[in-house]
């Protein structure tokens, strides 16, 4: 074979057919799926989903997920929501400029005080408060 040849390839599955096939085990698996969740619902629903929801009574034991506990937890210690809302705000924005507010030349995150102190206050809080949020 010379080089500048075009190989000999096997032949093998044309595109087509390949798309069809894969568009069929969809379609089996959405038909298996709808008639799981429309014929037999309790297999997926369980106890406190059938319950009505109450707008006005929000039970004890219902938190956000985790990723959200940080800011759940803050938002209880905060009495008001505008000002909650505001904090948060300049929180995320000092995270956001944290690059921008120590312009240190050196690159060792050690030899940055400002950068370190204000990266580990920011990780601190947000441990601590999520930490809080799950067990209160």
């Amino acid at each position: 074979m010379t080089m500048f040849q075009k190989p000999k390839l096997p032949k093998g599955m044309r595109f087509p057919t390949f798309i069809m096939e894969d568009v069929l085990v969809i379609f089996i698996f959405m038909a298996v799926f709808c008639g799981v969740v429309f014929f037999f619902p309790q297999l997926i629903v369980f106890g406190d989903a059938e319950v009505p929801a109450d707008p006005f009574n929000t039970p004890e034991h219902i938190k956000p997920e985790w990723y959200f506990l940080a800011s759940y937890q803050f938002l209880k210690i905060i009495p008001s929501e505008f000002g909650a809302l505001i904090l948060m705000s300049v929180a995320a924005l000092l995270f956001v400029f944290l690059p921008f507010i120590d312009r240190s030349k050196e690159n060792n995150i050690l030899k940055r005080p400002v950068f370190l102190t204000l990266v580990l206050v920011c990780i601190i809080g947000f441990v601590g408060l999520t930490v809080w949020g799950y067990l209160s």
